[in-house]
Formats: C-alpha cells, structure tokens, sequence
C-alpha cells in the first residue's frame, strides 16, 4: 500500500513527495491559502536553524569555570578538524574564549591590586 503523496510539482518540475493535508490532495507547501503562514515559517526556520540559535541551544545556561570553557573549545575544536562545524564558527569561539579569558584575568587582576593597597593602608 503506498501512502498518498501531494498532486504538487518541485521547483525543477518533479512530483512532490509531501503528504496531503488531510481532507486535500496538497500538501502545506502547494496549498495556495497558506502562503502567508510558510512565509512565516519559512522566516522562523531560518532564525532557529542559524548557527546563533544552534550555539545558544548547544551551550549550558549557568557561567562557565575555566574547566568548562576548555573543554567546549576541545569540542569545537574537534568538530571544525572533523567538518561538523564550518572553520568560521570554530574561530568566533576561540575569540570569544579568549575575551571571556581576558576578562576574567582583569577581574583577578583588580581584586588582587584591591587586597594589596588594602594591606598597604593598613601597614601605614
């Protein structure tokens, strides 16, 4: 028993292979009255599959230790050798990585200063 498919045609002429609509011998993609709403789909698709939407569903909610950023960079560095993950991505990382570094070691950098003026004022 094969299943009903759509009596729609490919962008290249082919039959389309989609099932129906129930009630209807189109499926969403040829049904002329939802042309709207694919639209929409079409515009919400490409936000939730874009390599941002893919990052932020990838990455943990809470501040990552130096521990975990080391190893989610060994992850991306994995997939970019392995090509799961395209090199320009792999590099946004690695810079991110790198700010996210920084910034800690500024933080460090100021408390320590803190605590030694701290000392200083108080050995005068």
């Amino acid at each position: 028993m094969t299943l009903p498919t759509c009596r729609g045609r490919t962008k290249d002429g082919k039959p389309c292979a989609a099932k129906p609509r129930p009630g209807t011998d189109l499926c969403p993609w040829h049904t002329p009255e939802l042309a709207d709403r694919r639209r929409e789909w079409s515009r919400t698709g490409g936000r939730n599959s874009s390599n941002k939407a893919r990052a932020r569903k990838a990455l943990p909610a809470a501040v990552m230790t130096a521990e975990e950023l080391h190893a989610w960079l060994g992850i991306v560095f994995k997939k970019v050798i392995t090509g799961t993950i395209e090199p320009g991505v792999g590099n946004a990382a690695a810079n991110l990585a790198r700010a996210i570094t920084d910034v800690g070691r500024a933080a460090e950098i100021a408390e320590r200063l803190d605590a030694l003026e701290a000392h200083h004022r108080d050995a005068s």
